[in-house]
């Protein structure tokens, strides 16, 4: 009996300690809870990456604010900038600026979103998310034009990534 109630307290604690993904398509099990996010590459006219340190000029984190407005005021929103990196045998050779947050704020009601580079004016960035799919940014403008989006190979690895013209 002790060796029975010893195994249904193990079973019951790693139901609990693991949160499940019901995606239909993987295994239940415990996997790893993860939430889509825009992913932004920011090149200046001549298309030079400006996250990138060795670029002339570029965009350091203290220098970048992403933010939306709530009665007048700055709320800012978390980023992050990750660089170049190797898919396959795809380099991709350019710097991103990921956000998670814009997106839970889009999708709780937020609409209009601001990335403002240094003393430059901030640029309003809009996201147009398919109602038909869960999270899937279908078009992302910004000052009302319409971000490129990446549709390479890697797309598959890196999902919701624009490029921005400066």
């Amino acid at each position: 009996m002790k060796k029975f109630i010893l195994a249904f307290l193990v079973v019951f604690a790693a139901n609990l300690g693991c949160k499940k993904l019901d995606d239909g398509d993987k295994p239940c099990a415990c996997s790893p809870i993860s939430e889509p996010t825009l992913v932004l590459v920011l090149k200046n006219a001549s298309g030079a990456d400006v996250l990138n340190p060795v670029t002339s000029g570029y965009f350091s984190n203290n220098n970048i604010k992403l933010y939306y407005l709530e009665g007048g005021v700055q709320k800012q929103l978390n980023f992050f900038v990750r660089p170049s990196f190797s898919y396959g045998a795809e380099k991709f050779d350019y710097y991103q600026l990921h956000s998670s947050e814009i997106i839970r704020q889009h999708v709780s009601g937020r609409k209009d979103f601001y990335l403002k580079l240094r003393d430059n004016e901030p640029k309003k960035i809009n996201l147009e998310i398919a109602t038909d799919k869960q999270f899937s940014i279908e078009k992302v403008l910004v000052d009302g034009t319409v971000a490129t989006p990446e549709k390479g190979a890697v797309s598959s690895y890196v999902q919701h990534m624009f490029y921005v013209q400066l």
